[in-house]
């Protein structure tokens, strides 16, 4: 069983819609700041409040989805992306625009939690990991070359036009998405949405390891992007003087890691041990923190070495992104496909919230703040798979080994 192209295609625009939103207005940040009169640290504040808000309202999203179905989720969480993005372009003041980026949010999340569950529904396996490393590349593609696009509305226009661009594209996606996507979880296989039941769903997932391992070591992995988004503009064009255009290619860039890690998941996933390509991710994930750590205290830190960083890094992300989620989502059956989704998405985007308010909040001297909080957060990634995952099943190899033979 496997997922149709069609498929694949259409959450692939619906993720790339979704996450243009969370970076695209990078190079514009001096011009919000100087515009609502706040500093440039305090507007990076719009992207952990957009990840907050990802994260909480994903925890609803999933459920509706296994209780209505996926389509009609996914399409009115889109349409919620459209008017809220509306808004912040039209926002005055920053409480306004931190308010409109967390509807913004809570529509965005609908695509990701659901498109996930969409996977689950079609695929399994190793069936599931190809196709969530296609949609990986969407998560991993559009925040990186949406700052450049927002460089170029920035000329003719104003930081304003970033979010307007934003509109557009989530009202065409929707309209496209609309007449494309199928359903894919047939009415018997639903469950009653019961705001009650949705902590004892929760609960018996957090105990569940694997779940938990593959889910936490995406989301500590993930973590090292999230800081370089939110520190980068103050660190490249703030400390470093780099232009904001240049800013938008160097950030163009970092997908390259991610896509062509993603790509060689979907050719390798059938032919080498998913947990195999998860260790490998995680420490090229910590090489690439180090690396920006190391290039700081050694005074050798330029805009060019410090996106090389992140591109070792991001490279890792994408070795782990879709393999994580698959094999997450593959412990749990169809009809809780969306509250597994959900909860694996509160938990990467939770931490993504984390380590980017600390990123907006903490002084950056230089690029070594960055790179400490990209290596912790690497790090982190990998002691927990190593220790909920490659542990245990090497355990569990042992004991078959020990088993005599009849």
């Amino acid at each position: 069983m496997s997922t149709n192209w069609r498929t694949i295609a259409t959450l692939f625009a619906m993720m790339f819609a979704s996450q243009l939103a969370l970076t695209i207005y990078l190079p514009a940040v001096p011009d919000i700041a100087a515009e609502l009169g706040v500093t440039p640290g305090r507007v990076q504040l719009i992207i952990p409040a957009y990840l907050i808000a990802f994260a909480i309202t994903q925890l609803i999203a999933g459920p509706l989805s296994d209780a209505f179905g996926r389509k009609p989720v996914i399409l009115c969480g889109l349409g919620l992306f459209c008017v809220a993005s509306l808004g912040c372009a039209l926002s005055t003041e920053l409480w306004q625009l931190i308010a409109a980026r967390f509807a913004q949010a809570a529509g965005a999340c609908a695509t990701i939690a659901v498109g996930r569950a969409i996977i689950r529904d079609t695929s399994e396996g190793k069936s599931a990991a190809k196709a969530m490393s296609y949609l990986a590349m969407a998560l991993g593609v559009g925040p990186a070359v949406a700052p450049f696009f927002g460089s170029l509305l920035l000329e003719p226009f104003s930081w304003h036009a970033t979010f307007y661009a934003t509109a557009v594209m989530s009202a065409a996606v929707l309209l496209f998405g609309a007449g494309i996507l199928r359903e894919t979880l047939p009415p018997e296989l639903r469950r009653p949405f019961q705001a009650s039941g949705l902590a004892t769903v929760y609960l018996s997932l957090l105990r569940q390891r694997e779940f938990m391992g593959y889910s936490l070591t995406i989301s500590f992995q993930s973590g090292t992007f999230q800081v370089f988004i939110t520190a980068s503009p103050i660190v490249l064009i703030g400390l470093m003087g780099l232009s904001r255009e240049l800013y938008g290619l160097y950030v163009m860039c970092i997908p390259a890691g991610f896509i062509l890690a993603s790509f060689i998941v979907s050719v390798l996933v059938t032919r080498i041990p998913i947990n195999t390509i998860i260790t490998t991710g995680c420490v090229f994930g910590v090489a690439g923190g180090l690396m920006q750590a190391i290039l700081a205290l050694t005074g050798t830190a330029t805009p060019e070495l410090i996106v090389a960083a992140i591109l070792v890094s991001n490279f890792g992300t994408g070795l782990v992104f879709a393999n994580c989620y698959a094999l997450a989502l593959s412990t749990v059956t169809p009809s809780y496909a969306g509250a597994a989704s959900a909860l694996g998405g509160f938990l990467h985007q939770g931490w993504a919230f984390v380590v980017s308010f600390i990123a907006a909040e903490i002084m950056h001297t230089s690029s070594l703040q960055m790179g400490i909080a990209q290596s912790l957060t690497t790090m982190a990634a990998l002691t927990t798979f190593l220790l909920t995952v490659v542990f245990f099943a090497a355990r569990t190899a042992r004991r078959e080994r020990a088993v005599p033979r009849p």
